[in-house]
């Protein structure tokens, strides 16, 4: 109907139109809202008032983004731990990177961990608010970075510079420890021990643990091996009927050095079966051994083609031609390349027939020759080195020289240019450096310490108030001043304080007394029978006038009118203990009868093993054993030192094999004997 209107304009039309335009979308918002709260009643009875009133829907509104917003409270937490603990972890690496030797990596990996955990913190913030994945795919990208970065490392595939550490010298070459602890600067030590299980002049263990930095060593000790001891005694069991290569294999294996196996015809016993022996039982390893071995029957033996017998030991070689019936003769000589001890060649050369009874010259090894080089001023390495790489054992000794530098040869047994052979002992002397003066308080440690060192001198005693009695005033060469062993040193000791004695003629005994603990001296009396005034003194011991030490004793005599048996008793007015010293004017003081006391014997007094355990130094040792047993006993124990090489082989220093005493055992000393402790020289 309003569709079949007429207009009476376009504009009229229009606006017509627009008219039920507007209406209609009136009509569906409309329709809209009655929908929602017809869908508010059926669903959410809760909220069914909240679109009625737009306040309330305004704070519904807030309130729930309120609550949106309070949701990562928690995470915030977590994630605030995680860069405090991280942090702590990054400066813990930082710091105990200093100690490790792969310092750089430690480092690396301390900077990586910190960078991933601020990476991903970010990541989180930005991913939770403002919904953006590039920090996140850059925190993944980091994580699998570093796991590259290690598995490269580890693989050796990435190599970082590292800290200079101490290697493992364990099984190594002595000369390669010296090396390293010279190119480092570390001071080192060597001490020699017998080992059947490590190879001679290798290290069997050292004294600070393998990658300890080289920042953290002043010094290294290494125990190296001696080889087998030779003089180590073994159980040599009854070998008859053995066979000739089991008898040869045990004695390898046992370190016999010294076996000889013969071999004689003998029908009624097996080929290559031991027949005797020389020795059985308890035996040293380079004692001589000898074993006789059967041939078989002579007639029954063959030529044989003579293999190549180069290297081979003398024992294994002289089996093999011993055993074909072959002779041999010994020649020796200096090899370069063969080692000591083994064959260099034969005589006919190998390939070539030979038949039983022919003779074979076997050409054996005396070792590398050696030209003694000079060793005056070289260091204990350099001889050590050298002593190594030449196969030879060195005897250490040292002493004071004002012209040679502490720790530099002095000497040697040997001259430059001497043709010595592999296993060769040579003494070696190493300076201790200047002797210099030192300052000694009393007597009797200055003449230990001139004793030990062989020093000369001769003592001069003078009355002196300041200082006590025995105490040193002083000595002609100043304290810290160079000493010449050759001269002599005077050495200037108090008498204590000067007392002179005077007349106790005509005084009675209590006077007499009076007078001595005046003076400090002690005095002791005695009776005599005389016509004299009774009950005084008629005599004294030290005249008149002569000076005496404060504590010295004098012996005065009481006359007495009673002629009876013990006339002549004494008596002491204090202990009659203390010295008699000629007096200045001639007179002479009379030591007091005092009865004789047995001297003191002292039980269990054990001997350390730490005396003799440091230093090869046996004079220095021998110092320590003195001290360490007078310090358990008494200054009347004497104790003196002998020196001597060993022929165990026990390091310079040790006590001998030879000396009565031993360490870790416990002896009896007496006051007044001397008793002598060996040392290996």
């Amino acid at each position: 109907m309003e569709n079949n209107k007429t207009y009476t304009s376009r504009t009229e039309r229009k606006k017509f139109e627009e008219e039920i335009k507007n209406k209609q979308i009136e009509k569906e918002k409309d329709m809209e809202e009655k929908r929602k709260e017809l869908k508010n009643i059926l669903f959410d009875d809760d909220k069914k008032n909240i679109y009625k009133n737009p306040r309330k829907q305004k704070n519904e509104e807030n309130k729930i983004q309120n609550e949106e917003i309070k949701k990562p409270k928690a995470a915030n937490a977590f994630l605030s731990v995680t860069l405090v603990a991280s942090i702590a972890l990054f400066i813990f690496l930082i710091l105990d990177s200093t100690n490790r030797i792969d310092q750089i990596y430690q480092i690396i990996n301390a900077f990586l961990i910190l960078i991933i955990t601020l990476s991903f913190i970010i990541s989180f913030k930005k991913s939770f608010f403002k919904n953006k994945s590039v920090p996140t795919v850059i925190t993944s990208l980091l994580v699998l970075g570093t796991i590259a970065f290690n598995g490269l490392y580890m693989t050796n595939v990435i190599n970082l510079p590292t800290q200079s550490f101490l290697p493992d010298f364990e099984s190594e070459n002595l000369t390669k420890a010296i090396n390293w602890t010279e190119e480092n600067n570390i001071k080192t030590s060597q001490n020699f021990e017998y080992s059947d299980t490590t190879q001679k002049y290798s290290v069997i263990s050292q004294s600070k643990k393998p990658e300890t930095l080289t920042k953290n060593i002043n010094k290294v000790d290494f125990i190296v091996s001696n080889g087998p001891d030779y003089n180590k005694e073994v159980i040599l069991a009854d070998m008859t009927g053995w066979n000739v290569d089991d008898v040869v294999k045990f004695t390898q294996e046992n370190f016999l050095n010294s076996v000889t196996i013969n071999f004689e015809e003998n029908e009624s016993v097996k080929k290559d079966t031991i027949i005797s022996q020389s020795k059985t039982g308890t035996i040293k390893r380079n004692d001589p051994i000898v074993f006789t071995a059967s041939l078989g029957n002579k007639d029954s033996l063959s030529p044989i083609t003579l293999k190549d017998l180069k290297n081979e030991s003398l024992l294994k070689a002289s089996v093999y031609l011993g055993r074909n019936g072959v002779l041999y003769e010994l020649k020796y000589e200096f090899s370069n390349t063969v080692e000591k001890g083994h064959v260099i060649k034969t005589s006919p050369k190998k390939g070539t027939t030979v038949n039983p009874d022919e003779l074979v010259t076997l050409t054996i090894s005396k070792g590398k020759e050696i030209k003694m080089p000079n060793l005056k001023n070289k260091t204990m390495s350099y001889v050590t080195k050298w002593m190594v790489e030449n196969n030879l054992q060195i005897n250490y000794f040292d002493k004071y020289d004002n012209e040679i530098k502490s720790g530099r040869v002095i000497e040697s047994n040997y001259k430059e240019g001497d043709i010595i052979e592999e296993g060769t002992i040579i003494d070696v002397t190493f300076s201790k450096g200047p002797l210099v003066m030192k300052k000694f308080e009393n007597i009797n440690d200055f003449k230990s310490w001139a004793d030990t060192n062989g020093i000369k001198y001769e003592i001069k005693e003078e009355f002196n108030d300041e200082f006590e009695k025995d105490k040193i005033i002083k000595t002609s060469i100043e304290e810290g001043k160079k000493i010449n062993l050759e001269e002599t040193i005077t050495v200037y000791v108090s008498k204590g304080k000067a007392v002179t004695i005077p007349n106790f003629n005509g005084m009675t005994k209590n006077e007499a007394k009076k007078e001595c603990d005046r003076l400090g001296i002690k005095c002791t009396f005695k009776e005599e029978y005389s016509t004299k005034s009774s009950g005084k003194v008629i005599n004294q011991s030290v005249a008149e006038g002569t000076q005496v030490s404060e504590g010295d004793s004098i012996v005065i005599t009481i006359a007495t009118n009673k002629k009876t048996s013990n006339s002549n008793k004494t008596s002491n007015s204090s202990s009659s203990s203390g010295s008699n010293n000629s007096g200045s004017s001639g007179g002479s003081t009379s030591r007091p009868v005092t009865p004789s006391t047995p001297p003191k014997t002292f039980n269990n007094i054990y001997i350390q093993s730490g005396w003799v355990n440091g230093e090869a130094n046996p004079t220095g040792n021998c110092n320590k054993i003195k001290a360490g047993i007078q310090e358990q006993t008494s200054n009347k124990v004497n104790i003196t030192c002998s020196y001597k090489a060993s022929t165990e082989g026990r390091g310079t220093g040790k006590l001998h094999e030879n000396s009565p005493y031993q360490t870790n055992k416990s002896y009896s000393f007496t006051e007044g004997k001397t008793y002598t402790f060996i040392l290996v020289s």
